[in-house]
C-alpha cells in the first residue's frame, strides 16, 4: 500500500500540503470543497506536486517537512529544481559537528527513557521522538512502533508525530529528531535506516542495549554526532 505527500496550489497563490493513502480521491475531495478547512475556502485548487512513500510515517514526515519550507523552496520542489532545493536545505540544516558541527546536549532523563524503552520493547524495536530546543534534547518521548515488522523496522505512530509538531507550533518543545533501538545490531544506521532517511538535518538516536549513539541525518547521509549528558 502506498502513501502520498502532496501539495496543492490554492486561490491567492497559497500552498496546501497534506498526506493521504488515496491521492486521486483526496484531491477530488479538495477540488469539490468536500473537505472543510483551508482548501474549501480557497477554491479552485490544483495538484502541483506529489510523491509516494512506502509507509504513512514517511509521508507524514515529508508533509511536515514541506510545511516548514519557505515559499522559494516549495516552488523549487514543484519545478523539480533539485540544485535549488539542496541549496535551501543547506541554509536550514540541523546540529553539526567538528568540521563546523557542535554536537548535542542530552538530558540524563532522556537517555534513561530511551534505554528503558529499548529494554521493554526487546526483541522488537522501540521508537520515539527527541524534543527540545536548538542543540539541547530535553525529552525522549516514547511512541508506539506501528510497523508491521517491528522486530526489524520501526515506524513512529503518525498521530504522535502530528501532535508533537502541532504542540511545537503552539510554543512547545521542538521536534529535533527521533530514536529507535536495534535489538540485534550495532547502534548505527542500518541499510533500512539509510533508505528511510529524509536528509532533513534532524537528529537520530540509535540504541543497542544500553549503548546510545547520535547521528545527524544530513543531505549527504548520516554523520556521527558527539553528545554530552546534562541534567534537566
Amino acid at each position: 500500500m502506498a502513501f502520498w505527500a502532496y501539495m496543492l496550489h490554492c486561490r491567492g497563490g497559497k500552498f496546501y500540503t497534506g498526506h493521504t493513502d488515496d491521492l486521486e480521491r483526496r484531491v477530488a475531495q479538495h477540488k469539490s470543497g468536500a473537505l472543510p478547512g483551508f482548501t474549501s475556502d480557497k477554491l479552485p485548487v490544483e495538484l502541483v506536486w506529489s510523491q509516494d512513500f512506502p509507509t504513512r510515517h514517511e509521508a507524514v514526515a515529508a508533509e511536515l517537512q514541506i510545511k516548514g519550507c519557505s515559499r522559494a523552496k516549495k516552488l523549487a520542489l514543484i519545478r523539480g529544481d533539485w540544485e535549488a532545493v539542496s541549496r535551501y536545505a543547506r541554509k536550514k540544516d540541523g546540529p553539526s559537528t567538528s568540521s563546523g558541527r557542535t554536537g548535542v546536549e542530552v538530558s540524563a532523563q532522556a537517555l534513561e527513557t530511551m534505554r528503558v524503552a529499548a529494554r521493554a520493547a526487546h526483541p522488537r524495536e522501540a521508537c520515539g521522538l527527541l524534543l527540545g530546543e536548538g542543540t539541547r534534547i530535553t525529552e525522549a518521548r516514547v511512541t508506539a512502533n506501528v510497523h508491521p515488522s517491528p522486530e526489524t523496522h520501526f515506524e513512529i505512530d503518525p498521530q504522535a508525530l502530528v501532535d508533537a509538531h502541532r504542540a511545537a507550533r503552539s510554543g512547545g518543545q521542538q521536534v529535533l529528531g527521533y530514536f529507535h533501538s536495534h535489538p540485534a545490531g550495532p547502534p548505527e544506521p542500518s541499510a533500512t535506516d539509510r533508505s528511510c532517511a529524509a536528509g532533513d538535518g534532524r537528529v537520530w538516536a540509535i540504541l543497542a542495549g544500553d549503548d546510545v549513539r547520535f547521528w545527524k541525518d544530513g543531505e549527504q547521509g548520516f554523520v556521527a554526532l558527539p553528545f554530552t549528558s546534562c541534567d534537566g
